[in-house]
């Protein structure tokens, strides 16, 4: 199936292999299991299909077979032997796609070396001029310690009450569905109650954290020559800030949500249906409409979770200029906080009483805060003034080079802007002085002020 003359190659990394039960957790389970969503996602995109300008692979690393990981050709829909229904608890790769089935060795879909081989394999199999890959799983934003210490640690003990369960269990999307409620409530309180990433692979015990992300991305650059020209995250909370920022030299544009997604995710098959109908498109054009395509899919009111989605593109080539106004910002406000501005504090506390905040509450939308931070500031100093209106611009404005190329939201979620930003209220994570963008300043301004509080 090898061509030369695609126009377009989609990569969709599906780390399958959850729903695991653990003894350390008497039985329960870390993540809801995924796998059969993964099969239901693949006959989405085989509705459409592979053509001679789109190539469309997946590697699909599964609980079910602890022996081998899929690789998959989509086929041209012509190609297909059968067209049959894959089962709500398929385990196997159905038969219509037996014949364009790779078997390789099972594979830890955290390990930053499995991403890399994946992707080089797919540039190299299935040559092309622009390059998509898509991370598909649980994702939790920017947090990155381990989440799978309770299960080298046998005795930690499990302190969620079944209140807590029945209260956190009645959303329909990835976050609760991702986890065992029962469990994660004691997840999250270890190691300061932060344990978040991408690709978790519960048989290894093992995720992809941000910075194995962005080594998996160079390393497939360095070793194929080609750089990916857009990642995109079906997955929970990744369109961040500093998420953008760790990937801002691996790719040209991001496509992710701020909030948690429904357990349908992407809707595969309107978006290759687009692609494959006007495979021209440029990087930032799929990008905004992927964003398209998933605000329709969740606006038609049959599809529960609707009112609370949200998706956006980010250009990667301005967030640097982001992260330099964003210092600025955590230097200038710094200042004014110890120079006991008492309108900058006031204007800090209602922002962040009042900012627009996610399924994790430390996560809040990065426009919304500068934008109620300068709305309610009474204070005179100026160059507070210019730098936040230069954070809100570079966010908003639609002027080349676009920042933000494309961003939907549902009816509760209709202030968010598409990028989103740590900003826990009191305690400081350890752990984010890991990420690039924490250098910025960001991080010490935070930590100094919550510390302070």
């Amino acid at each position: 199936m090898t061509q030369t003359n695609h126009r377009w190659t989609l990569m969709v990394y599906m780390a399958g292999d959850n729903g695991k039960t653990f003894e350390q957790l008497q039985g329960r389970t870390v993540f809801y299991g995924m796998e059969a969503q993964g099969w239901t996602d693949i006959q989405k995109m085989a509705a459409v299909g592979s053509t001679e300008d789109v190539a469309i692979v997946v590697q699909f690393d599964t609980l079910s077979d602890r022996e081998h990981t899929y690789r998959i050709y989509i086929p041209p829909k012509g190609e297909k032997s059968q067209f049959e229904d894959i089962l709500e608890h398929q385990s196997k790769v159905p038969n219509y796609l037996l014949n364009f089935t790779e078997y390789i060795p099972e594979q830890n879909t955290g390990d930053p070396a499995s991403l890399t081989d994946f992707i080089v394999w797919g540039i190299q199999n299935y040559p092309a001029e622009d390059y998509a890959v898509i991370l598909w799983n649980h994702g939790t934003g920017w947090k990155e310690d381990d989440i799978y210490e309770f299960a080298r640690n046998r005795g930690v003990p499990i302190r969620a009450t079944s209140d807590e369960v029945r209260s956190l269990t009645r959303s329909n999307r990835r976050l609760s569905h991702s986890f065992f409620l029962s469990s994660i409530i004691e997840v999250l309180n270890l190691q300061n109650e932060e344990s978040r990433a991408i690709a978790f692979d519960d048989s290894s015990m093992d995720f992809l954290d941000n910075a194995k992300l962005q080594q998996a991305f160079q390393q497939a650059e360095e070793k194929s020559g080609q750089k990916v020209s857009l990642i995109g995250m079906d997955a929970c909370l990744m369109s961040m800030v500093e998420v953008a920022y760790q990937l801002r030299e691996n790719a040209n544009c991001l496509v992710a949500s701020q909030e948690v997604e429904p357990m349908d995710g992407w809707p595969y098959t309107a978006i290759l249906q687009s692609l494959t109908g006007n495979s021209q498109m440029m990087p930032g054009e799929l990008a905004k409409l992927i964003v398209q395509k998933y605000g329709l899919y969740y606006s038609e009111g049959l599809r529960g979770g609707g009112i609370g989605i949200t998706q956006s593109a980010t250009n990667l080539k301005v967030v640097e200029k982001v992260a330099d106004a964003m210092g600025r910002l955590a230097t200038v406000l710094g200042q004014s906080l110890t120079n006991q501005d008492i309108y900058a504090e006031v204007a800090l506390s209602r922002a962040q009483r009042k900012v627009v905040r996610f399924r994790d509450e430390d996560f809040a939308d990065l426009h919304d805060f500068v934008k109620i931070f300068r709305d309610e500031y009474a204070g005179d100093n100026t160059e507070l003034r210019m730098v936040l209106d230069e954070v809100m611009n570079l966010i908003i404005l639609e002027v080349e080079p676009q920042f933000i190329l494309a961003n939907v939201t549902g009816q509760k979620k209709s202030r968010a802007k598409g990028l989103s930003i740590y900003l826990p209220t009191h305690s400081y994570s350890q752990f984010y002085d890991r990420s690039d963008f924490a250098s910025c300043g960001w991080g010490e301004f935070i930590r100094v002020h919550n510390e302070a509080n």
